[in-house]
C-alpha cells in the first residue's frame, strides 16, 4: 500500500525551503485514514498532463479497489493524455463540523485491458453523473497518498508581496571546482632528453662504464 510521500509539508515556492506552520494549526493525516475518506467520497479531480506538456483537469466518479483508483471513461482526451504522459494526482477535498481535509493521490496511470480485472474491481457498477456513456476504464495506481486537516476557521489574511526580479534562489557552488581551483595541479613527471654522443657511439651498456661485453 502506498505510503505518505515527502510532499507533505508546505514549503516556499522560490526556495524550496520548509514554511514553519504554528503548532497544531495544519495536521497530516495518517494513510489508512486517507483511504477511508477516499472510499467514501464519491467525486474527485483527475489531473492529467497533455501531449504538449500542458496541464488538465477532470472531475470524476470513481472507486477503490487493492490500493488503486478505477474511472470510468469515453473515448476522449484523457485516454490521449495517458497514451503521452502515464502519470497522474487525484485530489479530494471536504469538511466536518469543526475541520477541513484534502487527500492526495499520484501515481501511474493506464488504461485496464484485462475483462477480469473490469469484473474484479467493480468498476462495471460504477455510475458516473456525466450523461456520457463511459465504455472504457482507466486505473490509477496509487505511489504515494497524502492528506491534511485543519480545523475550521474564519480563515486567515495578510499581507501580499510582488515577488522581485532576483527571487530565483542561488545557484549554490561546486565544492569540488572551488577546491580544484584553490589546490596547485600536480607536476607531470618527465625525463630531461640524453645529450647526443659523438658519430657512431652505440647505445649505451647496462653494465658500470668501460666494461667489454660478455664473450
Amino acid at each position: 500500500m502506498a505510503e505518505n510521500g515527502p510532499n507533505d509539508a508546505e514549503s516556499d515556492e522560490v526556495t524550496g525551503a520548509p514554511v514553519a506552520e504554528p503548532a497544531g494549526a495544519v495536521e497530516h493525516m495518517p494513510t489508512a485514514e486517507c483511504w477511508r475518506l477516499l472510499e467514501e467520497t464519491p467525486l474527485g479531480r483527475l489531473a492529467l498532463v497533455r501531449a504538449d506538456g500542458t496541464p488538465d483537469i477532470f472531475p470524476v466518479n470513481y472507486l477503490t479497489h487493492e490500493g488503486s483508483l478505477y474511472i470510468r471513461t469515453a473515448r476522449d482526451s484523457k485516454l490521449l493524455h495517458i497514451a503521452h504522459h502515464p502519470v497522474a494526482a487525484f485530489e479530494i477535498d471536504g469538511e466536518t463540523e469543526a475541520t477541513r481535509w484534502s487527500v492526495v493521490v499520484r501515481g501511474p496511470i493506464g488504461r485496464v485491458d484485462d475483462d477480469a480485472e473490469l469484473r474484479e474491481s467493480g468498476v462495471r457498477r460504477l455510475r458516473s453523473w456525466s450523461p456520457t456513456h463511459k465504455l472504457f476504464a482507466i486505473k490509477l495506481t496509487a505511489q504515494t497518498v497524502t492528506g491534511r486537516r485543519f480545523a475550521k476557521t474564519g480563515g486567515r489574511a495578510g499581507p501580499a508581496l510582488a515577488f522581485e526580479s532576483s527571487a530565483a534562489p542561488p545557484v549554490p557552488p561546486n565544492p569540488s571546482r572551488e577546491q580544484a581551483r584553490a589546490e596547485r595541479p600536480t607536476p607531470i613527471p618527465h625525463r630531461t632528453p640524453a645529450a647526443d654522443g659523438p658519430a657512431g657511439d652505440g647505445p649505451a651498456a647496462d653494465g658500470p662504464a668501460g666494461d667489454a661485453p660478455a664473450g
